[in-house]
């Protein structure tokens, strides 16, 4: 409800689609071509569309690399050769220049009437694993030095960002665990309160979606923990790999109706 609110649509169905830059996927945000971006835009506009959900690449975003000085003793932390400025994006690791380009495409956005839910830790996106440099090899979800880089991030972006219209929720990020292994429900519980806690202390005027993949009633990542922590659960069925969904060509009956029945019956659980 409170995301239908902050749509100018009175209607409690909305049409979106995720969103990557059509010349350059994943690297929209290092390869930043506005110019495409406006058509893009409103072409998605005209076809309908009423929301985008949309990814900061965190390894772009915040590019922090690690220091290290004799006998590989870590000495702190570098944007390249450059020490992090002394600003308040310097010490949450992000990138000025970055965040100008999200807030030039928000306004791209608005323009064409589109509104926004973003992923905040785009880690995890089309089968690949996307890390700021300094935190490669690590154990995502559970290392405190990743959390705490996360949280940086993540309350800074909603600082920033807070006060633009055309966002109308935040999101944990894109299927966050798959970023890496937990070994039980309590770390899951940990990363997600982490992350949330940063986000709800930043802004808690907009819902937060959980965007996970697969929740299960039991488990590492429940239903129940993520309901708990957060406003929204998502669904991502795919019917080319789900058994028996796969069998019949995608614009038929049995592949268009998988999303509904898998919403429905989580919805149900």
């Amino acid at each position: 409800m409170a995301m239908n609110k902050l749509l100018p649509i009175e209607r409690r169905f909305f049409v979106g689609c995720n969103y990557w830059a059509s010349h350059a996927g994943t690297a929209m945000w290092s390869d930043w071509r506005p110019e495409q971006v406006v058509l893009d835009l409103q072409r998605l506009a005209e076809a309908g569309i009423d929301v985008l959900r949309v990814f900061p690449l965190w390894p772009d975003f915040q590019p922090i690399e690690s220091l290290y000085a004799g006998g590989g003793a870590h000495h702190g932390y570098r944007f390249g050769e450059n020490r992090l400025p002394d600003d308040e994006a310097g010490q949450a690791g992000v990138s000025a220049l970055m965040m100008d380009r999200f807030k030039q495409f928000a306004a791209m956005a608005e323009r064409y009437g589109l509104k926004l839910i973003v992923g905040l830790i785009t880690g995890w996106m089309s089968g690949r694993l996307f890390v700021p440099p300094a935190l490669r090899g690590r154990p995502i979800l559970t290392d405190p030095e990743s959390i705490r880089w996360q949280v940086k991030f993540v309350r800074y972006f909603v600082r920033e960002l807070k006060h633009c219209d055309a966002i109308i929720a935040w999101d944990l990020g894109n299927e966050c665990n798959v970023m890496g292994q937990v070994s039980n429900s309590h770390e899951a519980y940990a990363w997600t309160a982490a992350i949330s806690g940063a986000i709800k202390a930043t802004d808690d005027s907009r819902p937060l979606i959980s965007g996970m993949h697969s929740l299960e009633p039991a488990g590492n990542w429940t239903m129940q923990d993520q309901g708990e922590l957060t406003d929204i659960l998502t669904t991502h069925p795919y019917p080319f790999w789900t058994p028996y969904m796969d069998v019949d060509p995608i614009d038929t009956m049995r592949p268009t109706m998988h999303a509904t029945m898998e919403s429905l019956f989580y919805s149900g659980l």
